[in-house]
């Protein structure tokens, strides 16, 4: 890993014809790190926002609100399984995301980094082990929205959102309600949705559910057979006059 990270990370996030471009690999997370992420990540002064599920709502750790939290150079969030843990070094980001099972890195910038520390902070959380071979490779983000599979019925905001490398900004500048690792979507109903996914509808009638849903889990709503449609909720715009 050593010898092939400063080659990969001369690549820049840049402005392409095909669109800008990042670098990608899939992790496995060792499950003894995962639980002790919380208290590894307070030692080193990382500020952590918690999902509450009871309350539908984010607790902050070593910052007083999101927007503290934020413009930390590092950063972590944890929703059940799910987490997310955000490095800043100068223009370049390092994001590690997902499951323990089924993580993914993905780094992004620009101009040359002048340092790997954010690989250090992965390693000093035990998160990537020490000297371990890693081969990241090079993603674009495409101009126009894709549409999903054809068997996943996502609107192709929420499919796109799922594999940005940048979920916050992405669902900031598409309007969607994100708290956390969660994004508000309604489900358009021909049947009754899995229990997999009851602890995460905040209402529901016949025809439509409402959720605050890990974004990860996006595509696996999508598949349900229950499903016509997974979109953002609709807002309302008064009438202009």
């Amino acid at each position: 890993m050593k010898g092939a990270i400063p080659m990969v990370l001369s690549l820049a996030f840049f402005g392409l014809a095909q669109g800008p471009t990042y670098l990608w690999a899939p992790c496995q997370i060792p499950l003894e790190a995962f639980s002790a992420l919380p208290e590894r990540a307070q030692t080193l002064s990382i500020p952590i926002a918690r999902f509450l599920p009871e309350k539908g709502a984010l607790e902050f750790l070593g910052a007083t609100d999101e927007t503290e939290l934020l413009s930390r150079n590092a950063f972590l969030y944890l929703d059940g399984d799910f987490f997310l843990l955000g490095i800043r070094e100068g223009t370049w980001t390092t994001i590690l995301r997902g499951k323990p099972d089924s993580a993914e890195l993905i780094v992004f910038g620009t101009g040359t980094p002048q340092s790997l520390a954010g690989f250090a902070i992965l390693e000093a959380l035990g998160l990537l082990p020490a000297g371990a071979a890693l081969e990241l490779s090079e993603k674009t983000v495409p101009l126009k929205l894709p549409a999903p599979p054809k068997e996943v019925k996502l609107d192709p905001i929420l499919w796109t959102l799922v594999g940005h490398p940048d979920w916050f900004s992405f669902a900031r500048d598409y309007g969607l309600e994100r708290v956390g690792l969660r994004v508000r979507a309604v489900a358009e109903l021909q049947g009754t949705l899995s229990q997999a996914f009851a602890d995460y509808i905040r209402s529901s009638t016949d025809a439509l559910a409402e959720l605050l849903i890990p974004i990860p889990l996006l595509p696996e709503l999508g598949k349900d057979p229950a499903v016509r449609l997974v979109r953002p909720p609709f807002i309302p715009h008064p009438l202009g006059g």
